[in-house]
């Protein structure tokens, strides 16, 4: 009996004879190496912001993408049947992403490359065998991130204190999302080189995960921090709980580490608090010094806590942006209402990955995102209870789409070529499969 689903093998096909005369030019053992190279080029965009003009930045990752596919493209698996609902979301998500580009000509590169680059990533991922798939992009966020942690660490000084660490890079918060997709990629990898008896690789990764778990720390980015809570309380009792003789044991480690690593973001977030607050205070007295201004801001002492403080400015962010949603999107990324409403000196983005969309992009292609990701979340968690007795590495797509949750809350990440965002999305192709419970290799014969 014939399998629910889509066949996508046409679009394998025409792969292959689109791309056919450079084919032997690659080799499936490349796969991890040029995995490397995109992660490396998203880090590279994350450290720097902007590297180049935004037109050929895209360009650029999506000959990234494209390569990966060459690299990972086993011949005789031709045979790929894709989930209608995950399909159909997917596609419409995007298609719409690329209909706004036809109002506002900023997101049409982003738009092109998730419906062009990507879609071919899926099809072979899904018919490839899933563990060498997923040891390639676990391994290549490793090695993409640990070179700039080096370079940190090498030309900057270390600092415990506000506004945190960020080494090289442009802001805390983007070194804190490299580290944290680091930490986990290395958590798993560390679990799989224990089970498979490799002592020295279980060593190494277990050194990286401690590396850019502490450097997470340093950088003070609440965001993170919540997103890596959120992270070990899905993977490591996962994970421990497969062969752990002491379950208990397991499950009161994994609440000692939250509680631990929840004190630390309350302690965070009342350092930056009593900043922000003297801050204010401060440069309330100075214009009513120099320019008889009225004061408008409670002492520091007085100062009570607000959702837009907790937040730092987000809620107030989000709640403007909900406001002003059109079918087909804005022009800016920029939430030029609220800005407006602020006096214009700061001007952000929604820091909401979810409402980001609906705002750049209109207010469907937020829903058809929101719709894709519970699906795919609720597929990868299938996903991984259906296989959680072969390997951590099936774990994978379940842990970025924890990350890629949370810190989709806090942070406008779900960009093709964003660190969080293309990690999130190499794993989409195992959970477009129409029958989870089957390897890549399995559904091709």
């Amino acid at each position: 009996m014939k399998k629910g689903g889509l066949d996508f093998s046409c679009l394998t096909r025409l792969y292959d004879r689109a791309v056919g005369v450079f084919a032997e030019l690659f080799d499936t053992r490349l796969l991890t190496p040029m995995t490397t190279a995109l992660m490396l080029y998203t880090v590279l965009f994350t450290q720097r912001k902007f590297p180049l003009r935004w037109m050929f930045f895209v360009l650029f990752g999506m000959v990234l993408v494209l390569i990966v596919s060459f690299t990972a493209r086993t011949p005789g698996l031709q045979r790929v049947r894709w989930h209608r609902g995950m399909t159909a979301l997917f596609f419409l998500q995007h298609g719409w992403m690329a209909l706004s580009g036809l109002f506002f000509e900023d997101w049409l590169p982003e738009a092109v490359a998730l419906l062009v680059a990507y879609p071919f990533v899926f099809s072979v991922f899904s018919a490839r065998e899933d563990r060498s798939t997923f040891r390639a992009i676990l391994r290549a966020c490793v090695f993409a991130v640990l070179p700039f942690l080096v370079w940190s660490y090498a030309t900057v000084p270390l600092t415990f204190g506000y506004p945190g660490y960020y080494g090289v890079f442009y802001n805390a918060n983007g070194l804190a999302m490299c580290c944290i997709v680091m930490s986990v990629s290395a958590l798993l990898l560390a679990q799989t080189a224990v089970q498979e008896r490799a002592r020295a690789r279980a060593v190494f990764y277990g050194a990286m995960a401690v590396l850019s778990g502490a450097t997470l720390a340093l950088t003070l980015s609440r965001s993170a921090l919540l997103s890596y809570i959120g992270a070990l309380v899905i993977v490591v009792p996962a994970m421990l709980l497969r062969t752990a003789r002491r379950p208990r044991r397991v499950l009161a480690l994994t609440v000692v580490c939250v509680l631990a690593l929840s004190a630390l973001g309350v302690y965070v977030t009342q350092l930056k608090f009593r900043q922000v607050a003297q801050d204010d205070w401060e440069t309330a007295l100075y214009n009513y010094e120099h320019y008889d201004a009225p004061i408008i801001v409670d002492p520091p002492e007085e100062r009570k806590m607000t959702l837009d403080d907790l937040t730092s400015d987000r809620y107030g962010i989000w709640k403007m942006a909900l406001q002003n949603l059109t079918l087909t999107g804005h022009e800016s990324s920029v939430v030029e209402e609220w800005a407006a409403w602020d006096g214009g000196a700061r001007r952000f983005n929604a820091h909401n990955s979810f409402i980001a969309i609906a705002y750049q992009n209109g207010w469907p292609a937020g829903l058809f995102m929101l719709c894709y990701v519970a699906l795919s979340t609720y597929r990868a968690a299938r996903y991984y209870w259906l296989h959680r007795r072969k390997s951590p590495l099936y774990m994978a797509p379940l842990a970025f789409s924890v990350v890629f949750i949370m810190e989709s809350l806090f942070e406008a990440v779900y960009a093709p070529f964003s660190v969080v965002g293309c990690a999130y999305l190499l794993v989409q192709g195992v959970l477009l499969r129409a029958d989870l419970s089957d390897d890549g290799a399995e559904v091709a014969r």
